[in-house]
């Protein structure tokens, strides 16, 4: 992989009032789009309730795109470990490793909604611990050895995998907010985190973090001054293409305002309060601290720069795609971002910028020539 990669964060969120049906046929539509536009990778999420994620197999989506794409690489993002017994997410993973022709990338974390715990029977105050425990079987698994364990919450005996992964190996990336616990498992288990430029949207406030990219980066120093060697970063961040930020904010609100609304303060409980007025200066604060990118495609790219020579490489940058605007819309951003965004943060249009520099010198240096031959000849 190249020291700087882009990809697609597809979360499990799908609007109630729209068909389940037509919600999958459009992330399979997208998944596809994005293979073709030449993104790298795309993160496909897993939750269990709340009426709105209803994206609940992660892996059994990308083994249907495994047949519809070419290139691009799948992410599970993220499986929670805790909610499955280690020794089946090892298997699933090296299986769809094999179907994906070495394209499956092993995401994972402890889990958010406590209803999808509970109705498991998962004690959320055991989900470190839990997952620490999962997370060194499921590599052991992968690695080829045969584990025998016992936890409070689960137990392998003799435990061996049948398919070992396609290529020696199968990225494991972990589900980070980068503080020192977290900084810790990363290291220890030698995996790599993905990240968010700011924590779940559902419960940003205005005025909770007056610097959340420079937050962010502080942590990110933190973990590569701990982890051997230069440590890949994913980080999830909103851009959205239009005429300005405030052209931007009009275009995306309601639907990010039907989000908040919907699933974190009418499901989940979150104390977000429900005006039109709250709703955009929440908008407004994520813009003017940088969390998110709105803007023209120059400003945009300015902005991702920015953003990803302050991370450093081998950085991956995954563009979050909650879909707060028409479904058609969402697709010409992705094209949009592929076609004006990317190929100008890895020096696409340099060559032709240069071939039309150095044209334009000569002609020049040509036109003063034949103007100083005429101008001689006429006297």
């Amino acid at each position: 992989m190249h020291s700087k990669a882009f990809g697609c964060f597809l979360p499990p969120f799908h609007d109630p009032s729209v068909s389940p049906p037509a919600s999958l046929k459009h992330d399979i539509e997208l998944c596809g789009l994005v293979d073709d536009l030449g993104f790298d990778e795309i993160w496909l999420g897993e939750h269990h309730s709340s009426g709105w994620s209803t994206l609940s197999s992660p892996e059994m989506l990308i083994a249907a795109l495994a047949r519809e794409t070419r290139r691009i690489r799948f992410a599970t993002g993220v499986i929670p470990l805790p909610y499955h017994h280690p020794v089946h997410v090892a298997e699933r993973i090296v299986l769809l490793d094999h179907l994906t022709a070495g394209r499956a990338i092993l995401g994972c974390g402890t889990g958010t909604y406590v209803h999808d715990m509970e109705m498991i029977g998962v004690d959320p105050s055991t989900l470190r611990a839990h997952f620490r425990a999962a997370l060194k079987t499921v590599q052991a698994l992968i690695n080829g050895e045969t584990v025998d364990t016992a936890t409070p919450w689960f137990t392998a005996k003799k435990a061996v995998l049948q398919l070992r992964p396609l290529r020696g190996g199968i990225e494991t990336v972990v589900a980070s907010s980068l503080g020192d616990p977290g900084i810790e498992l990363l290291t220890e288990t030698e995996t790599t985190p993905t990240v968010h430029v700011v924590p779940p949207w559902g419960m940003i406030r205005p005025g909770m973090d007056k610097d959340p990219v420079g937050s962010l980066i502080e942590r990110i120093e933190a973990y590569r001054n701990k982890a051997a060697g230069a440590t890949r970063v994913r980080c999830n961040v909103f851009v959205h293409i239009a005429d300005s930020p405030a052209a931007g904010i009009d275009e995306l609100l309601a639907g990010f305002s039907s989000l908040r609304r919907g699933l974190y303060r009418n499901v989940l409980g979150m104390p977000i309060p429900d005006s039109p007025v709250a709703h955009r200066k929440t908008m407004e604060t994520l813009v003017d601290t940088g969390a998110f990118i709105i803007g023209d495609a120059a400003t945009c790219t300015g902005m991702i720069r920015d953003l990803m020579d302050r991370i450093g490489d081998p950085v991956s940058l995954n563009f979050f795609v909650p879909q707060w605007i028409p479904y058609p819309a969402t697709l010409e951003q992705l094209t949009a971002i592929s076609n004006e965004i990317l190929p100008a943060l890895v020096g696409g249009f340099d060559g032709t910028a240069e071939s039309m520099r150095l044209t334009s010198e000569e002609a020049a240096r040509q036109m003063k020539a034949r103007t100083e031959i005429d101008n001689g000849g006429s006297k």
